[in-house]
């Protein structure tokens, strides 16, 4: 049961990670061209969600399938594992605010993974 989580995740996360790369969740508005020459963008909320959901439920899934010491090094793994999935997913689609937030929670899965594992 254990590694057919682990394989049902892994493709799940794989996805949500190539689904950003073939498809970004930014659209053009309409073709507008603005005064400055660029043309106006806009986020997909569909794909975006879609793209997101699928690393999350991957990450959970191989999560599921593994078994960790605590529920400190879960939430940690979880942590990393997700904050990766989504600052990779925000950086190809351009949105640094996601960037950002995935490096944030990267981090601090990190940092909880290592306490996780200390006791």
């Amino acid at each position: 049961m254990r590694i057919s989580e682990k394989v049902a995740g892994g493709v799940l996360y794989a996805l949500g990670v190539i689904l950003a790369i073939l498809r970004p969740p930014m659209d053009r508005a309409a073709c507008t061209v603005l005064p400055g020459g660029e043309v106006c963008e806009a986020i997909n909320p569909f794909f975006f969600v879609l793209e997101i959901g699928l690393v999350i439920l991957g990450t959970l899934l191989v999560a599921l399938g593994y078994p960790f010491k605590n529920a400190r090094q879960l939430n940690g793994w979880l942590g990393v594992a997700s904050g990766l999935g989504i600052a990779f997913v925000g950086g190809y689609a351009g949105l640094k605010e996601m960037v950002i937030f995935g490096a944030a929670l990267a981090t601090l899965g990190i940092i909880i993974y290592k306490l996780g594992g200390a006791r």
